[in-house]
């Protein structure tokens, strides 16, 4: 069984609301505890300067299309079979980044 750590970019499979069709995205691991669930945030290439979006430096080494954004407000969580393969993993300043921004969010300052 792969074990995630946080930072790492996956593709996963991502259902659309209405459970009809699934879309593979990318995704940032938030969190793997190593049972049958991990947690991830959004991966989007849509810029929207909003609170817990984070830019994703080396976009092109981490294997994304596009220069993409981790969305931290948006976050899931899926089956592990859900999750297709390991990219890459985000540049330790942006990982130091998303904690830091997570933690602001959830107040654990």
């Amino acid at each position: 069984m792969t074990r995630y750590s946080f930072g790492d970019i996956v593709i996963i499979a991502f259902p659309y609301t209405n459970l009809n069709n699934i879309v593979s995205r990318p995704a940032m691991v938030i969190m793997d505890r190593g049972d049958e669930d991990v947690i991830v945030a959004r991966i989007t290439s849509q810029k929207r300067d909003v609170e817990g979006e984070i830019e994703i430096h080396n976009w092109r080494e981490k294997g994304l299309l596009k220069q993409s954004y981790v969305r931290l407000s948006k976050i899931a969580t899926l089956n592990r079979k859900d999750l297709k393969k390991r990219l890459s993993s985000m540049d330790p300043e942006d990982i130091r980044k998303a904690k830091q921004v997570l933690k602001k969010m959830l107040d654990l300052e």
